[in-house]
């Protein structure tokens, strides 16, 4: 393989992973707004706390995501470089940080649904 076909595939994999947050960060307001809309008139002390809890995750994984897509952005240009300038080491750990973050907000997503299924009333 050429390195011009490498650095492109490497471009587009950012480019991918990208458009993979910018959707996560489009979930994650959609549960904080879900969110704002259970929260009123809930008194019990476990409904509070799970709130407090969702409300402070959801805000603290919007700058996660906001903080890695800078990452990537930087990553693209570099990408980009002469392949001496390149460490493939690099692509791979930004993938892993996707791949964790995503796992991460997966789980926190169930999570939410689960706390928001047992506090409806």
């Amino acid at each position: 393989m050429t390195v011009a076909i490498v650095e492109n595939q490497r471009v587009n994999e950012s480019t991918k992973w990208y458009n993979t947050l910018v959707s996560y960060r489009k979930k994650i307001n959609e549960l904080k707004d879900s969110l704002y809309y259970f929260s009123p008139g809930k008194t019990d002390h476990e409904a509070k706390v799970g709130i407090d809890h969702f409300h402070n995750q959801f805000h603290i994984q919007l700058v996660n995501i906001h903080d890695l897509k800078h990452e990537i952005k930087i990553h693209k240009q570099i990408v980009s470089m002469p392949e001496g300038q390149f460490s493939p080491a690099a692509h791979s750990e930004i993938k892993e940080k996707v791949d964790y973050l995503t796992g991460f907000l997966d789980e926190l997503e169930n999570e939410y649904n689960e706390f928001l299924a047992l506090h409806k009333w």
